[in-house]
């Protein structure tokens, strides 16, 4: 059994999920691991099943199919080498998409015992967030966007990833812009930007604004539900200090207002330093009405307006409406 195991350990650390490792450190999940074969049509993972299971893909090409009620199904290739069926997994929710043999395929089959395994190698678990945003960024097509002052950006869904993209890329968030969004002088701890980037998009949606197509990320835009379902949600706006005055705020809170009529949020609130005029005068133009809350804080709720109150072009509000269902739909039930 030992020798069977180190020639298991030996094929898993050649597969593209696992370079780096070395065999000796995927010993005990070689161990953990059964055989995989599937013939072309057969169906490995079921769409609305219970996530009790991963597969590591030596040879052959898998389909992911997610189907949806409004829409056809979005379809995705997974080429050899990777893992499939980990989103789920990390989401502890039923299985988002549907995963057919393409051509006959040869692997491993894991389960939550052996999923946890591969959390506790090093680097796994930010590495299997890259490969979900890799997975959620082919459902997703950055929408080019004009502001105020005639330049172009690009509009997408927050993915798994931009944490980092916003503690190490090149666009600076100054302490005062910091202080602003998050009322306190102490740089947001990696944890709270991790909850804030990694999100559901169902209860906490965030879109981001980008300079080209692959990034930066420039500016984001989020709304939190109270609650599951909730129709209240809180909103937040956080721009790049040499983005800051283009009218970036303003086209944000515009999509999250077509997302926002999407999920069924009817009402926003927002808690903001009183000198936070930028973000004031957003919601000023929405009706607010602000209330002192504490000491250099006000607080203001208003109605979530109707989407044909939006100064976008119906094209766009469609760009916005379909992009916010089809991440919404890639990754819940």
């Amino acid at each position: 059994m030992a020798e069977l195991t180190e020639v298991r350990a030996a094929d898993l650390a050649a597969l593209e999920f696992f370079t780096g490792c070395r065999p000796s450190a995927l010993e005990p999940l070689a161990t953990q691991l059964r055989p995989l074969k599937a013939e072309p049509g057969q169906v490995l993972i079921r769409q609305g099943d219970p996530a009790l299971t991963f597969m590591l893909i030596e040879s052959g090409r898998v389909q992911v199919s997610h189907a949806v009620a409004d829409g056809p199904p979005i379809v995705l290739d997974i080429e050899p080498g990777l893992i499939i069926g980990e989103i789920a997994l990390l989401r502890d929710a039923p299985r988002t998409a549907t995963v057919v043999a393409a051509e006959p395929v040869i692997g491993w089959v894991g389960d939550r015992d052996a999923f946890d395994t591969i959390l506790h190698l090093p680097g796994m678990f930010d590495r299997l967030v890259r490969i979900a945003r890799q997975r959620l960024a082919a459902f997703i097509t950055p929408i080019p966007v004009q502001v105020r002052t005639g330049e172009w950006f690009y509009l997408r869904p927050v993915l798994p990833g931009d944490v980092e993209r916003t503690l190490n890329g090149p666009v600076e968030f100054s302490s005062e812009t910091l202080y602003r969004r998050f009322q306190s002088v102490r740089k947001p701890t990696r944890a709270l930007l991790e909850y804030l980037f990694e999100v559901d998009y169902a209860d906490h949606f965030v879109w981001v604004m980008t300079e080209g197509a692959l990034g930066p990320v420039i500016a984001d835009a989020r709304f939190v539900r109270e609650g599951h379902n909730a129709t209240m949600a809180e909103v937040a706006f956080t721009v790049g200090d040499d983005y800051q005055g283009r009218g970036i705020g303003s086209f944000l809170m515009g999509a999250l207002i077509v997302s926002a009529d999407y999920v069924g949020v009817q009402r926003f609130n927002a808690r903001v330093l009183t000198d936070n005029m930028a973000m004031r005068k957003i919601m000023d133009r929405l009706g607010a009405v602000w209330v002192r809350e504490d000491l250099g804080v006000v607080m203001t709720e208003v109605d979530v307006p109707p989407v044909d109150t939006v100064p976008f072009e119906p094209e766009l509000i469609d760009q916005i409406r379909d992009a916010t269902r089809k991440v919404i739909r890639a990754v819940s039930q």
